[in-house]
């Protein structure tokens, strides 16, 4: 963070207060960082000052609250720092630019992954290069003598569907991206950029994003689904993702939802990927008599079912609502599991989706959201939530507190 060296319990120290000051966003009191960090008064005099120095935070005003003089408020400068964001989507790859607070200042798409994965790593790069020149962002390295107070880079976090490897920085399977097996995409877009990079699936980059975004308070358990292609879940608890022994944790694709049908793939029956992948929609689609686009993606064909289903199509409103009761009964069977507080969905096709299956996942979580302060909403992301999670991962590695720089230049 600063250009000279720190312990780690100083460096814990320094992104403890720069966490509780950017946790509120319209300004705390100096008292009040000392009240939440529980640091001492002194130490949070020195670090906000060194904070200042380096341009991260700035006054905000001032605040009468009772007798005495007024209190100087701080807030975080959120373009002081950035962050980018890339997601490996099946359906498009997404480059943003997210400053402190997670919010995109430049975005681009880009057409999907091909099977030459070093020529889309060159396409990515190239558009990393251009969004960079356009704020005019640079990335310095810590010991460098003169550093920007604004816009200054810190790295790459990179989100994609799973298998793969987090700590290596490779992409092991990943589903509907053929040629991408075994690519080692932290040290070629590393290479290609000369920025740190980091991996982590698209699932638990989405769920950072939305706890970094709207400092979503660490007491909650919160459950995450994404929606796109396939179907996949994170959850966080004391504000940490769980991400399992090899950043697998939240595979539900093959969970059984009770349900007797044709064999899965994996030989067993009744796998939520046969009710819920966005392929199978379209098939049930087509079957049914409902145009398709051919050749525009499977996020096309999604928000074409979704525009015949709220033209009046029976069919298409059913198999939308068959959708929305399967995801309904796979969250049911994860909430009891995980007892979340709060449940979020969200990914590329479930803004095409959710007026329908809305509904039908409500009545499943009856009784869960029966249940005192539970919260089953959108992703307030959007469509994009992939690439400004796979930003926030980065921030969150090189800002928040407990956690440590490990990403590979």
């Amino acid at each position: 963070m600063r250009g000279s060296s720190m312990t780690d319990i100083g460096e814990f120290n320094e992104k403890l207060v720069l966490q509780t000051i950017r946790s509120s966003p319209d300004g705390i009191g100096q008292s009040d960082v000392v009240r939440r960090s529980y640091l001492s008064r002194q130490a949070v005099s020195l670090i906000t000052r060194r904070l200042v120095a380096d341009g991260l935070i700035e006054q905000a005003g001032r605040r009468i609250s009772g007798p005495g003089k007024p209190h100087t408020l701080l807030r975080v400068v959120p373009d002081a720092r950035l962050a980018i964001g890339v997601h490996l989507d099946p359906a498009h790859i997404t480059v943003v630019v997210c400053d402190l607070a997670a919010r995109p200042v430049a975005m681009v798409s880009l057409d999907p992954p091909t099977t030459d994965p070093q020529a889309d790593i060159v396409r990515i790069a190239a558009a990393i290069a251009s969004l960079n020149r356009s704020l005019g962002a640079m990335h310095m390295d810590a010991d460098d003598e003169v550093i920007p107070i604004r816009r200054r880079l810190l790295g790459i976090g990179i989100a994609a569907p799973a298998s793969l490897d987090a700590t290596e920085g490779i992409l092991r399977n990943p589903p509907w991206m053929p040629g991408w097996r075994d690519v080692p995409v932290v040290d070629a877009l590393g290479a290609a950029t000369g920025l740190p990079a980091i991996l982590d699936k698209d699932t638990n980059a989405a769920l950072t994003g939305e706890i970094w975004s709207r400092h979503l308070g660490s007491a909650q358990t919160i459950l995450y689904v994404y929606v796109g292609h396939g179907l996949g879940s994170a959850v966080s608890a004391n504000g940490q993702v769980h991400r399992g022994g090899s950043t697998q944790a939240g595979e539900i694709g093959h969970l059984p939802i009770g349900r007797t049908s044709e064999p899965c793939v994996c030989g067993r029956r009744g796998c939520l990927c046969l009710y819920t992948d966005a392929s199978v929609l379209v098939d049930q689609a087509r079957a049914s008599g409902i145009s398709m686009p051919d050749g525009d993606g499977m996020t096309a064909a999604i928000d074409a079912l979704s525009a015949e289903a709220e033209s009046g199509s029976e069919a298409a409103h059913e198999i939308i609502d068959g959708h929305g009761r399967a995801l309904g009964e796979a969250l049911r069977i994860l909430a009891a599991v995980h007892d979340p507080q709060r449940i979020i969905i969200g990914g590329p096709t479930w803004p095409a989706l959710r007026t329908v299956a809305s509904a039908p996942i409500r009545a499943a979580l009856g009784e869960w959201l029966s249940g005192p302060g539970t919260v089953l909403e959108s992703s307030h992301l959007g469509d994009d939530v992939g690439a400004i999670g796979a930003a926030s991962l980065f921030l969150e590695q090189e800002l928040a507190p407990g956690t440590g720089a490990s990403a590979a230049p």
